[in-house]
């Protein structure tokens, strides 16, 4: 009888957030967004992405209208230990009560969406959520400064991803709540160029660099499938000669060896020869990357969104190239920086997609791009500093056409974070952070008359400070 307590209890619940978001929906700003139906990707009846005629970007929800995604990252009744712990305590091991609790207060917050790294015990009870596969840990990564990849060119890699794709996504391919899966989280490229960075090619070699992905690729064990591929790669296009490789690259490459103890030392070869060489074996190996992510996730789910690896940083061009529809249909990006607004216009003008920023803090150490002030601040000075700068950043960024959301990492702090520098929603005794919960609920009931041009700041902070 318990049981179906339970049971009833979870379905009411899931009912009500469901109602709830309907309701939402139409009173809010959304409800005069049209779509233009030519721009809509993804099946109908699940999430989708479409354009309106203005030219913005939107999530469309299963019912079709337009979707403004405000997630939190990490709403986890197990993690970390000591929040884990209080949960036990006070819930014991039935979550209903703690999940009906934490889903009201993002709801009050104006938060409607999970994001990654959520409890599998919170995913599909009437809250739309997002799924990080974790593909890179499918196979034997290469692990290393400055790059964080895996063998692409690797079968067990493959096969892994496979096996993975089937055990996620095969069981929640007709989710009606799912959004959509990330592949990865902050992947390092090992890029030397990027649309923000360049590099002195005249100087051929480069001790204050770190390899980049071909290099590093030359000089894996040389059983390793990634090996065997890129030295396939680079002798063909020199004419399978050592000799001429040097030549070409203006480095001396007398033996694989060679080639090896350079990156060893964390030498890094920028010469123009070698840039080009690199520039083709990233688009090479980013397209298998998206095509064969994709094709595993759509092996067992046709339904839902393919977010992205959640940048870190703006890779390259060629990867960028590589990434386009239909491999992935929204370009997911993370970010600390004052300066949103332009970090996402990277990702956009460079795939012309739309962009979920995946992450997002304005904690104190983190939260960089406003000069700090000379004399060292007081905790509650940095606090103030923070919540100003944080709206007036994400007000911005609003406003970008291709945001379609952002999602604030994290739902409780983590033990080694102090003031001021705590990324919670709550602490690890779960009481709300109301200085940064009262900000949030207020930037995030207004996202969407900014998103639309209705309104361009909604003096947040402000209005917060002096209530």
């Amino acid at each position: 009888m318990r049981q179906l307590i339970r049971v009833a209890i979870a379905i009411f619940t899931a009912m009500a957030i469901a109602l709830t978001h309907s309701l939402a929906i139409a009173q809010t700003p959304v409800a005069e967004v049209r779509i233009q139906p030519q721009t809509i990707i993804g099946q109908a009846g699940f999430f989708r992405i479409g354009q309106s005629a203005q030219g913005r970007w939107w999530f469309l929800d299963p019912q079709n209208r337009p979707f403004f995604y405000r997630g939190v990252t990490s709403v986890n009744p197990r993690y970390p230990s000591p929040y884990a712990q209080w949960v036990t305590q006070h819930y014991g091991e039935d979550i209903q009560a703690f999940r009906q609790t934490t889903f009201e207060r993002l709801q009050n917050w104006n938060f409607n969406a999970l994001g990654a790294w959520t409890g599998e015990e919170l995913w599909e009870q009437g809250m739309p959520y997002t799924v990080l596969l974790n593909f890179v840990r499918a196979g034997n990564p290469i692990q290393q400064q400055g790059i964080g990849l895996p063998d692409v060119f690797d079968p067990q890699w493959v096969s892994g991803i496979d096996a993975k794709a089937r055990e996620v996504a095969g069981k929640l391919a007709n989710s009606k709540q799912l959004i959509g899966y990330f592949t990865d989280n902050e992947l390092s490229w090992a890029q030397l160029e990027t649309p923000d960075r360049t590099v002195d090619s005249s100087l051929l070699l480069d001790p204050n660099l770190n390899p980049s992905l071909l290099q590093w690729f030359l000089s894996l064990e040389t059983d390793r499938p990634g090996y065997q591929a890129a030295w396939e790669f680079v002798l063909a296009r020199h004419q399978q000669s050592l000799a001429q490789l040097s030549t070409d690259w203006q480095v001396e490459i007398a033996s694989p060896a060679s080639l090896e103890q350079l990156t060893s030392r964390g030498v890094a070869i920028v010469s123009s020869g070698y840039l080009a060489d690199q520039a083709a074996f990233s688009a090479l190996f980013a397209q298998r990357y998206f095509e064969l992510t994709s094709a595993a996730i759509h092996r067992y789910d046709r339904h839902h969104l393919i977010l992205g690896c959640r940048f870190g940083a703006p890779p390259s061009r060629e990867i960028f190239q590589a990434m386009r529809h239909p491999w992935v249909d929204v370009v997911s990006a993370n970010n600390y920086r004052y300066e949103m607004f332009d970090r996402m216009d990277i990702y956009y003008q460079n795939t012309h997609l739309p962009i979920l920023n995946s992450e997002f803090s304005w904690v104190y150490g983190h939260f960089t791009g406003r000069p700090l002030p000379e004399e060292p601040e007081t905790e509650r000075s940095a606090t103030q500093r923070m919540l100003e700068h944080g709206e007036q950043a994400l007000q911005r960024a609003f406003q970008h056409p291709a945001l379609i959301g952002y999602t604030w990492y994290r739902w409780v702090d983590l033990p080694e974070s102090s003031p001021p520098a705590n990324y919670g929603l709550v602490t690890l005794q779960n009481e709300p952070k109301r200085e940064q919960t009262d900000v949030l609920t207020c930037l995030n009931g207004s996202a969407e008359a900014i998103a639309i041009g209705r309104i361009t700041t909604a003096n947040c902070w402000r209005g917060n400070e002096g209530s």
